[in-house]
């Protein structure tokens, strides 16, 4: 079931004496955000905060759950405690404060291709891991056929265009693509990545959902 937009208007309220909470809604339900940065999700009307030791010491007694299925366990906080309005401040700065530092990417040159990354990128789809027949398939049918053309267009995007064609394509396509492309098996990709691809696919779908508006 997913959450209701009065429930997270009601935590948002809560959580407003901060000013630095927010939220952005995700296939029925959402991603808490504090400073920018994502601390949980709330799904099926309960808050789920990123385990951190100094979120466990805030609770008395605490709970963990898994926000959706093959989900990492989160800290679960029920709306019967929400109404503490300092304690529910006071536990999601804790959160945030807890988070290691998001990591800054070096700046380098980058390397010239070579005529080996010239041969890889023109390797047909086939050559990847992860695709079988029927996924093989749906992306010859939005003519992406090599890993070039996949690379260029990123596992994310690749899957929009697909899931635009074909509506029967599953979320198991996006966690294989992203796989073939990170050498991670699907179910890693599923697993640990699942928010930030949903995410981003959502943003592509926008932005591909504009590009079409702006085109007509």
């Amino acid at each position: 079931m997913a959450s209701s937009p009065s429930t997270m208007e009601f935590l948002l309220d809560i959580l407003s004496d901060s000013r630095q909470v927010s939220s952005r809604r995700m296939f029925g339900e959402y991603c808490v955000y504090y400073a920018g940065r994502p601390v949980g999700l709330v799904c099926n009307d309960q808050l789920f905060l990123k385990p951190t030791e100094a979120g466990r010491r805030l609770m008395k007694q605490p709970d963990e759950g898994a926000p959706f299925p093959g989900a990492r366990p989160h800290l679960r906080i029920t709306a019967d405690d929400w109404d503490d309005r300092l304690w529910m401040n006071a536990l999601v700065r804790a959160t945030f404060d807890s988070l290691p530092a998001p990591k800054v990417p070096k700046s380098k040159a980058a390397p010239r291709p070579s005529a080996a990354d010239h041969a890889k990128g023109a390797q047909s789809i086939a050559a990847l891991p992860n695709l079988g027949p029927k996924s093989k398939q749906m992306l010859a049918d939005v003519q992406i056929k090599t890993v070039a053309q996949l690379r260029k267009l990123g596992a994310v995007c690749a899957y929009a265009r697909v899931k635009q064609h074909n509506p029967r394509a599953s979320l198991n396509l996006l966690w294989a693509l992203e796989g073939a492309l990170t050498g991670l098996p699907w179910q890693v990709v599923a697993r640990e990545h699942r928010t930030s691809l949903l995410l981003a696919l959502e943003q592509c779908q926008a932005d591909r959902s504009v590009a079409g508006i702006k085109n007509k």
